[in-house]
């Protein structure tokens, strides 16, 4: 029954780590596109990147929960 309850504790903490990485990485890719707007190129750059990583590390740890 342990290995159950710590299985599924261990699953909801990747699940809601991916979540909140997906969601803080489309929040960096809007400000990206903010800083574009006012021609802010190499910031816009930086954030783009990083926001991208964060989704890619986002959608790596929600890989097993949405079954691909």
């Amino acid at each position: 029954m342990a290995d159950y309850d710590s299985t599924a504790m261990v699953r909801t903490l990747r699940d809601g780590t991916g979540a909140v990485l997906a969601l803080t990485a489309l929040g960096v890719l809007f400000y990206g596109i903010v800083q574009l707007r006012a021609h802010d190129y190499v910031a816009a750059i930086l954030l783009v990147v990083t926001g991208l990583s964060l989704l890619r590390a986002g959608t790596e740890l929600l890989r097993a929960s949405v079954g691909e």
